[in-house]
């Protein structure tokens, strides 16, 4: 597999997306995955959740429940929080995403 790299990471509607440089399929979501995760130091995944076509990771990150998201037909990849009251913790997570 070619190494799939992130190319843009944007912070819209308190939700973190990232835009990949190339088409991936399901199979590099696991990759991916960890690709991403290994920039957040000291998070913890709760659960991971896949679908047909939708994979899903919870995970905490400084005592916030955070949930990256694949969509493979969309080509879709986002962070969002587990709910409204913790939402204001996203914009740490971003921070850290973008300036790696």
């Amino acid at each position: 597999m070619t190494r799939i790299n992130m190319e843009s990471i944007n912070f819209i509607d308190k939700k973190i997306s990232i835009i990949f440089d190339q088409l991936w399929f399901q199979e590099d979501i696991n990759t991916l995955r960890q690709q991403i995760l290994n920039k957040i130091k000291d998070h913890q995944v709760i659960e991971i959740i896949q679908g047909a076509d939708r994979e899903s990771c919870r995970f905490t990150w400084l005592d916030t429940e955070f949930n990256l998201h694949f969509d493979y037909y969309s080509q879709s990849c986002w962070f969002n929080t587990h709910d409204e009251i913790t939402s204001s913790k996203i914009q740490s997570l971003f921070d850290l995403l973008a300036q790696n």
